[in-house]
């Protein structure tokens, strides 16, 4: 027969490896742009993007960097994050061969995900034949970086009021389960 201690203890270690993968966070991947692609200024391009569900992220903000040299250029603020995704018009944007897409949070800044390396050439030079989205939004991007700029378009909550955090869910109903494997581990202890 096995006793109380014997049957928790197994109970508590079941619980929380099996319940342990709720506590990672939930996954956020930019699909477009693509390695090797290019845009070029006067042209309009799709920014797509795939992301976890009941991650708790509504919301993104959407930046445009260089490795070689500093600065950013910011696309866009608080875009819901259900949408997958917008187009980038781009207007006289500085050529270059290192550009990334960066992904952060527009509550407390932070980075989910970036593309992976693209082009942006001179007009009339690219050799992409991606064509925008009809059915998502465009933002039209204007020079390079400046310190001083805003953001190209703002979508969301555009009252500049900040908006409230709120834990994922999955985070907090995997810390009740961690909590309850604890607490059996330690009344199998008793």
């Amino acid at each position: 027969m096995f006793s109380s201690r014997q049957l928790l203890t197994p109970l508590s270690v079941l619980l929380f490896v099996t319940l342990l993968p709720l506590a990672a966070h939930g996954y956020f991947q930019v699909t477009a742009p693509t390695k090797g692609i290019e845009w070029a200024n006067g042209q309009t391009y799709p920014v797509t993007w795939t992301k976890g569900l009941l991650d708790g992220v509504d919301f993104v903000d959407l930046e445009l960097t260089r490795m070689s040299t500093d600065g950013l250029i910011l696309v866009a603020r608080d875009v819901p994050s259900q949408t997958g995704g917008l187009n980038i018009a781009l207007n006289s944007v500085p050529a270059g061969d290192d550009y990334f897409l960066l992904v952060l949070n527009s509550t407390h800044g932070i980075m989910y995900a970036t593309s992976q390396p693209f082009s942006i050439v001179n007009s009339g030079s690219s050799n992409s034949s991606v064509q925008p989205i009809a059915s998502k939004p465009t933002v039209t991007l204007s020079g390079g970086p400046n310190p001083t700029a805003q953001f190209a378009a703002t979508f969301g909550s555009s009252s500049g009021a900040l908006r409230a955090w709120h834990p994922k869910p999955a985070a907090v109903l995997s810390a009740c389960f961690i909590s309850l494997a604890m607490f059996a581990g330690a009344v199998a202890v008793l």
